[in-house]
């Protein structure tokens, strides 16, 4: 079986993470020290911070390789979450992408939420996608689950208003299903 490829779905992310950008919004742009130094590549300050084992200053930031936040998406964001066992490349791209945009535990409970309500599982909401969240996911209509997850993250971003709203809404045209893997 083709299951999903993370260079596939690099190709979405690097259209909808830019460069550096420091808005003072964005809580994503503090480090730890609560300083206002930015992301880069989509990258969190709070997460180089653990990539780099220190607070990262501004130029830090600035100067982040783009080869490290591949690293940084492979290892801590794909393999976390098991896109490399996921059956279709839409699905995989639209959970993980939430997972980079919101948060790993998030997006891994809005999926196992959509899985328990809408498709009749019973998986732990524990926001942890392991052996029965993949097994679910690869079960279901794809194309029903990608829809359905979509709804998931759209409900989310209005729940969150804010200045940054349009942006995430916007984001979320890049996901589009594709019933191939």
């Amino acid at each position: 079986m083709i299951m999903a490829n993370f260079n596939d779905f690099l190709k979405i992310l690097q259209n909808v993470e830019g460069g550096y950008q420091k808005h003072s919004q964005d809580s994503g742009n503090y480090n730890s020290l609560g300083q206002l130094v930015g992301t880069n590549w989509g990258i969190s300050a709070k997460t180089y911070e653990l990539w780099i084992k220190r607070p990262p200053t501004e130029t830090d930031m600035r100067i982040m390789p783009k080869s490290t936040a591949v690293q940084i998406y492979k290892l801590w964001y794909w393999n976390v979450m098991r896109g490399d066992s996921i059956s279709n490349q839409s699905v995989a791209n639209i959970i993980i992408d939430h997972g980079v945009n919101a948060g790993i535990g998030l997006a891994a409970k809005e999926v196992q939420r959509v899985l328990n309500q809408k498709f009749g599982y019973a998986l732990a909401v524990d926001g942890v996608i392991g052996n029965q969240t993949i097994q679910a996911i690869n079960k279901v209509n794809q194309e029903q689950l990608h829809e359905l997850y979509m709804i998931e993250r759209i409900n989310h971003y209005k729940s969150l208003g804010g200045v940054f709203l349009q942006g995430w809404l916007d984001r979320l045209k890049s996901f589009v299903f594709k019933k191939k893997a």
